[in-house]
């Protein structure tokens, strides 16, 4: 009897921790950020990283319990780092796309052929030549997918002058706003063309950049804010395309310590598929602040929902003009 007043009216420390963290949910990102400091400083690491661990995965597993044999979810080795948890985010995608579906609820409209006319040499077969590689992925790989569109077309929607896909088809999905886009640095008009004219080399097509800036909209932590990016082309080969992006968010908390780097790597497969993988790596160039791991974790987390979306927009409007 004693045990149980003793549990009732006197909870244990990990029950205290529990219960202040379970109150964070309602404080700003803000408040509850140094308060989790303090109790890392205090000691209290351990049942603070074992709560939120709990939370989070009996979330899912309450998901996969629900779903059962449904669930379509593959576990990549760790060289792609494509996680479990990012796994189960696609199939919760996945279903609440069914879902809505089912009930009738509007679906991303097609605009129209953007991905551009599908490209005859794209139906050949792909053989990289011996000694082809890719640049290494950044830190956190997000997404490594295989995409059922021809490696010449996709190449020319993302970058040529001509394309307005990213702007009118992916970012509206993004549901950006204030969309200002640049243009190449250089051979603006040859990038992304299915074949370089005659005279141009390809290979200088490297190191181009381009420059665009958006309007994000508001999130559950911060407001609507801008960002500005910029393209730069790493690798242009008839096998391959690799793009870097550099995003600065000046207007969110801590925006001007840190840069947000994310990479596009693209492989032509042959037979109208290519394969892409997408990663993703914080930089602070004056040192990491406080909340860097805060920071981290935002951003692996916020570009993933962008590389699913992207390969979704891909597949949505490749299935609609094959």
């Amino acid at each position: 009897i004693l045990i149980a007043i003793r549990r009732r009216y006197f909870p244990s420390r990990n029950e205290v921790i529990a219960y202040l963290l379970a109150s964070f949910y309602h404080l700003h990102f803000f408040i509850s950020l140094p308060i989790l400091q303090v109790l890392y400083a205090l000691g209290l690491k351990y049942p603070v990283d074992k709560y939120i661990l709990r939370v989070v995965s009996d979330d899912i597993f309450r998901y996969v319990e629900k779903k059962g044999m449904e669930m379509q979810l593959e576990i990549k080795g760790r060289s792609s780092q494509a996680t479990f948890m990012l796994a189960a985010l696609r199939e919760m995608r996945e279903d609440k796309r069914k879902e809505e579906a089912e009930a009738g609820e509007d679906v991303k409209p097609i605009i129209g052929p953007l991905l551009g006319p599908a490209i005859k040499e794209d139906k050949n077969d792909a053989t990289p030549p011996p000694g082809f590689s890719l640049p290494e992925s950044l830190e956190f790989v997000g997404l490594e997918v295989d995409l059922p569109v021809g490696f010449l077309r996709l190449r020319w929607s993302l970058l040529s002058a001509e394309s307005s896909f990213m702007k009118d088809a992916f970012f509206v999905d993004l549901n950006y706003d204030k969309i200002t886009m640049g243009t190449w640095s250089t051979n603006e008009t040859d990038i992304g063309q299915p074949k370089a004219p005659d005279g141009i080399d390809e290979s200088t097509f490297v190191g181009a950049t381009m420059e665009y800036s958006y309007l994000m909209p508001k999130s559950a932590f911060v407001s609507a804010n801008m960002c500005y990016s910029t393209w730069e082309i790493l690798q242009y080969d008839a096998n391959s395309l690799v793009i870097k992006e550099k995003t600065l968010t000046p207007e969110v908390p801590y925006g001007n310590t840190f840069i947000s780097w994310t990479q596009y790597s693209i492989l032509n497969t042959g037979k109208n598929s290519c394969r892409m993988v997408c990663s993703v790596e914080a930089e602070f160039p004056n040192g990491q602040p406080m909340v860097a791991r805060q920071i981290k974790s935002g951003m692996r987390a916020g570009t993933a929902e962008k590389f699913v979306l992207l390969g979704e927009t891909i597949c949505r409007y490749a299935d609609a003009f094959p």
